[in-house]
């Protein structure tokens, strides 16, 4: 994971192929899924096989029955464990991920050519109805009151509050809390899902107004997950994946973009508390570093007309020089790597698979459809399933 908390997203392509060639010459999908320890492999290289897929435009290097496997075993653990929320959690991600790979492999299939356009029609509308039933379970699974966030104890009072918020994280019945809180992940990745489902096969199926509603809901649980003190350290960074198509679709107003140009600085400055089941490069204090690509920073400077490839603030403010240092490294590497790229790299690199991919009509606001023509592309797609390790009280 260590190349893609720095935003080398490219050479964490070749570690992604030979993850691939050690797993299938050892594995099937099925003996994959006999002990923890692989399933805990499996579920880390699903997350960067859907990422590649879903960034280039192409399919999964995994087959779709390995995804299936993987529903399928936890699917059987939360049945036979009704009372355990491990168990559920584990299913609704898996069940997460068998949907977006669902969805990374019609898209495949419409930029090959694949399927007639009948066919292809047809599974959007499959698919769209697949994802209304499980938000339809993602919504009523948790109801009581008492299962929500109420206080939010690292929340700066109203009136000193420097960033106007554009939320309302306080809501005391949006956050789930204590033993519950995992599901705030599986939420905020199904909406991002949502979105790119949304976004990339049919605009028929929302307006601007519903796609700016989804937008704003990740962002207020962004918010209420960094007030709420709860979860493992550094909970938000479960989020950097998604942050960026929220704040796409968000207003062109300065209020806005002021809270997304703070929030993507927090993300970069924030970093990540030691934790045993992350590869990290270390830095001092026992934090790690999570980067945004300078694609990104080069697509949001487009988006706001504020020049923010340098740094998310003006001025340089609270640019921390851990993070110029390792941003000079990654770049080094981002070069050396551009001299041959191969051609799916190429398109990782410039996120060719979400600009390339989306047909934004004439109902979609100005400034991102704007966005869309241009070459390549910028949002980190690993929208799926963005959230760290689980960690279930």
């Amino acid at each position: 994971m260590q190349q893609e908390f720095l935003g080398d997203w490219v050479n964490l392509l070749s570690h992604q192929r030979a993850a691939h060639q050690i797993i299938t010459d050892l594995f099937t999908p099925q003996t994959i899924m006999q002990s923890e320890t692989h399933r805990k492999i499996i579920s880390w290289y699903i997350r960067f096989d859907l990422f590649a897929g879903m960034m280039s435009g192409g399919k999964t290097v995994l087959g779709r029955d390995w995804f299936s496997a993987c529903a399928d075993f936890y699917k059987r653990q939360a049945r036979d464990k009704p009372n355990d929320f491990g168990a559920l959690f584990e299913d609704m991600f898996a069940t997460s991920r068998l949907i977006a790979t669902d969805i990374a492999l019609l898209l495949a299939s419409r930029n090959t050519g694949e399927k007639s356009e009948e066919d292809f029609t047809r599974e959007v509308q499959e698919l769209h109805t697949q994802m209304e039933d499980f938000n339809h379970k993602l919504t009523t699974r948790f109801t009581d009151p008492s299962c929500f966030v109420k206080t939010f104890p690292k929340a700066p009072p109203p009136h000193v509050e420097d960033i106007e918020h554009i939320v309302d994280f306080r809501d005391p019945n949006f956050c789930l809390s204590g033993e519950l809180f995992s599901m705030n992940y599986i939420l905020i990745d199904f909406w991002a899902m949502q979105l790119m489902f949304r976004l990339q096969l049919s605009t028929t199926l929302s307006t601007p107004d519903e796609l700016q509603e989804i937008a704003l809901k990740k962002c207020k649980m962004f918010e209420a997950v960094e007030y709420s003190g709860q979860g493992p350290p550094g909970a938000i960074l479960g989020f950097q994946a998604s942050l960026g198509i929220a704040c796409l679709l968000l207003p062109k107003e300065k209020k806005f973009t002021d809270w997304s140009r703070h929030k993507f600085a927090l993300m970069e400055q924030h970093g990540y508390v030691s934790r045993p089941s992350f590869y990290l490069i270390n830095l001092p204090n026992d934090t790690h570093s999570y980067i945004y690509p300078a694609s990104l920073r080069k697509r949001m400077s487009d988006l706001w007309g504020v020049d923010v490839t340098n740094w998310w603030l003006p001025n340089d403010e609270d640019y921390p020089p851990v993070i110029r240092a390792l941003r000079d490294f990654i770049n080094f590497r981002a070069e050396s790597a551009a001299k041959e790229p191969d051609a799916k790299d190429a398109d990782v690199r410039d996120m060719a698979g979400i600009f390339k991919t989306m047909s934004l009509e004439r109902d979609m606001p100005d400034h991102v459809t704007d966005m869309m023509q241009g070459d390549g592309g910028w949002f980190e797609g690993d929208m799926y399933e963005s959230s760290p390790d689980q960690h279930y009280s």
